[in-house]
């Protein structure tokens, strides 16, 4: 009896070559038992190899391990800096449950951001007033930390807050846009802050957000910057 490795994908075709594009991602193991199973193994080859061969491409390298963690982690701060870049938000946050693994020093391939990010999440703005701010960062404060961008927070050991950041002015009837996953803005993982707000969606996956960027650098070094501290006095 064989196994292999069967990749599930949605394939694109441009004219009558045959191209093979990633759509998207999954994958489990099968047995084969047959010269039928044989049979579809060999029609399934062309397009494995190809997936492996775009799953091990290379596309940046980082200086040091980007990990998860709390009060704040260096993965969490890679994902939402970068994501602010692609668009004109005031902040961004995502949780740390929707990011799946951590990246060890050294070359980051393809495969490893479908590993961080297997979901088909799509990046999209809401606009918060005053109260659901104040409910988004007592969210944060509650969990102990969550991955976000363009902020600074300090909790006390209880994880209350003590004192943070006023990304616009509310005295001015001004809302802060926030970036986030569309699983989130539906409420996901808690988050009752974001649901029943108007989504604007940028038309940008968040994995494929992580790749663009990837992919215009040759190295990065994420680090942690004390965006939220945990005051003991």
């Amino acid at each position: 009896m064989k196994k292999i490795y069967i990749i599930l994908f949605t394939i694109l075709f441009y004219s009558c070559e045959t191209t093979y594009h990633l759509n998207s991602f999954d994958s489990k193991v099968l047995n084969v038992n047959s010269v039928i199973d044989s049979t579809i193994y060999n029609i399934i080859q062309p397009y494995q190899n190809e997936i492996e061969e775009q799953m091990n491409e290379t596309l940046v390298y980082t200086k040091n391990d980007i990990t998860k963690g709390r009060p704040q982690s260096t993965i969490g701060n890679f994902v939402t800096d970068l994501c602010l870049n692609y668009c004109d938000a005031n902040i961004c946050v995502f949780n740390n449950g929707g990011l799946r693994t951590t990246i060890d020093k050294g070359d980051i391939t393809r495969g490893k951001i479908f590993e961080l990010m297997p979901f088909e999440n799509e990046l999209v703005i809401l606009e918060l007033n005053k109260t659901d701010f104040i409910g988004l960062l007592n969210y944060i404060s509650l969990r102990g930390g969550e991955p976000f961008s363009g902020l600074n927070i300090k909790i006390d050991k209880n994880n209350n807050i003590i004192e943070h950041s006023w990304p616009v002015n509310f005295d001015n009837n001004e809302t802060v846009k926030v970036l986030t996953s569309d699983y989130l803005a539906n409420g996901g993982d808690k988050m009752s802050f974001f649901k029943g707000k108007k989504q604007h969606k940028i038309g940008l996956k968040l994995r494929d957000a992580i790749i663009d960027y990837c992919e215009k650098n040759d190295t990065i070094d994420i680090r942690l910057d004390n965006r939220i501290e945990i005051i003991n006095n």
